[in-house]
């Protein structure tokens, strides 16, 4: 038996990469097989549609970082998700363009990114720890995040290979982290 929100989000994924935010619910019906009826069932609103992927992109990608070895250092559990969300990215292109373009439209409900975020506690809970330990430079640590985020994004784009990516970590590590600590 077929679960169809999951065709509807697949076929949503296809086509916003192709066409862009803009792409009608019926044609992303069409393209999942189903009617307009069927979709609207599913997803009220396109609104709903668009936040839906986005926190199943979202839970896509937390499921690809999965759990991280608490016992590594910082810098190590970093490189652990760093590695598992440029691999997710570079197996999933078009979702990962999607994700980026969902965010960067601005038309995600700000409780949609808040749930999203809950999804990565990892992430957080090694940059804190990381500041308290006088690793990190001075800085919030949701816009440390981002440089981070930002720099993954970059090197899934340009589709580095294997030594590249290592290269890029670093760039990256060494972006947030004060000069005088110890790494």
């Amino acid at each position: 038996m077929k679960f169809v929100p999951a065709d509807i989000l697949d076929a949503a994924v296809t086509l916003i990469d192709a066409d862009g935010i803009g792409v009608s619910t019926a044609k992303v019906a069409a393209a999942a097989g189903v009617s307009n009826g069927t979709l609207f069932h599913y997803f009220r609103t396109k609104q709903d549609l668009l936040d839906e992927l986005y926190l199943h992109l979202k839970r896509d990608l937390a499921t690809a970082i999965g759990d991280v070895d608490a016992t590594g250092s910082t810098k190590d559990r970093s490189r652990t998700i760093w590695d598992r969300w440029v691999a997710w990215g570079t197996a999933h292109p078009a979702r990962h363009r999607v994700v980026l373009l969902l965010k960067g439209a601005g038309l995600i409900r700000r409780a949609a990114v808040e749930e999203a975020q809950t999804y990565f506690a990892a992430v957080p809970d090694v940059l804190a720890e990381a500041a308290a330990d006088g690793q990190l430079v001075d800085m919030p640590l949701p816009y440390l995040a981002e440089v981070v985020e930002n720099q993954i994004d970059l090197a899934v784009s340009r589709d580095l290979a294997e030594a590249e990516r290592a290269v890029a970590f670093e760039m990256a590590w060494a972006s947030i982290t004060a000069r005088n600590a110890a790494r």
